[in-house]
């Protein structure tokens, strides 16, 4: 018998798994900007704080009732991403990440 992804056939898995590939892409497309390579050996520090900073985040974004789609999520983590490496002394060029003015509320709540 064949096994059957029951996960996958779930809405809100599938919601969850654009989430991540949608943080995985903006990811790459970020350190790939900064011509940093996928092995250098910050990126896992790096990521583990920006995920703390993004859970963080998700939470006020609850709280202020903005809808954690994928594009938002990514949006978000990434910029969280980018302010863990630029507080490392790493430079984030203005124009490399991605417009978010939605999140713009949320942003302001957490960086402050």
């Amino acid at each position: 018998m064949a096994d059957v992804d029951q996960w996958g056939n779930d809405p809100s898995v599938q919601v969850m798994r654009r989430v991540f590939k949608g943080m995985e892409k903006a990811q790459h497309e970020l350190l790939k900007g900064l011509h940093i390579v996928p092995y250098d050996l910050r990126i896992r520090r790096w990521r583990e704080q920006a995920l703390a900073l993004f859970e963080r985040t998700w939470d006020i974004a609850n709280r202020m009732k903005v809808t954690m789609d994928e594009h938002t999520a990514s949006s978000i983590y990434v910029h969280c991403l980018a302010k863990i490496m630029g507080s490392e002394g790493i430079h984030i060029p203005a124009g490399i990440l991605p417009e978010a003015q939605k999140e713009l509320s949320v942003f302001k709540e957490v960086f402050s």
